[in-house]
């Protein structure tokens, strides 16, 4: 195994911390309504700040444990994959409207051909980081750990607070207005603690 197809697979790196950061909320739970209901799964944790690192398209690594302060979307997505197709554009005007309020938002690629994702990207306007799941270990173990449907995982997003927890876990495609409930409610309950950067633009087109 080489270090990209290593680095791609691990999930969750427990974060090095002084002190114990309380667990988020919500927790996954039956009684909750559906928009506010999240997926448990035997591959992520709820509990442990966790870390990502990948390459990315035609920019630098990308390190989750770097966002901390902030609050981060993970959008997992193919470029084949027709629900993606129809989720893309609520994820890019997330990105767009509330860039200012904190979330910082990276997509994650499931084995695409780099060519595939740099038309993806222009196609739908994408200026956020997209990181490359060259070898898939990332999306084979969400899949793994959720036991869903082996073509449930496709899109799926992670909302990830600024101490670096999850805080929510979804797998499928959502809509814009549950998109949009959602993010308020995130950024309400686990708001940025640093001013947001601005996300590096992608280089390269088509």
């Amino acid at each position: 195994m080489d270090r990209e197809d290593f680095l791609s697979s691990i999930l969750a790196v427990i974060a090095a911390t002084a002190s114990p950061t309380p667990k988020p909320v919500p927790s996954p739970s039956p009684t909750l309504a559906p928009w506010d209901q999240c997926i448990e799964s035997t591959a992520l944790s709820y509990d442990r700040p966790i870390d990502i690192t990948m390459q990315t398209l035609d920019g630098p690594e990308f390190h989750l444990l770097k966002y901390r302060g902030q609050a981060v979307l993970l959008n997992i997505f193919a470029t084949w994959c027709p629900p993606c197709n129809d989720e893309q554009p609520f994820i890019v005007d997330a990105a767009d409207r509330y860039s200012a309020q904190g979330l910082a938002i990276v997509g994650i690629n499931d084995q695409d051909p780099d060519d595939h994702v740099r038309a993806y990207r222009k196609k739908y306007g994408i200026t956020y980081p997209i990181a490359m799941d060259r070898h898939g270990g990332f999306t084979r173990a969400l899949e793994v750990g959720s036991q869903r449907d082996a073509n449930a995982y496709l899109p799926s997003t992670l909302f990830i607070t600024p101490q670096g927890f999850l805080y929510c876990f979804l797998m499928g495609p959502v809509s814009h207005d549950e998109l949009d409930y959602r993010v308020k409610k995130f950024l309400v309950e686990a708001p940025p603690t640093l001013m947001p950067s601005p996300s590096p633009s992608p280089t390269g087109s088509l």
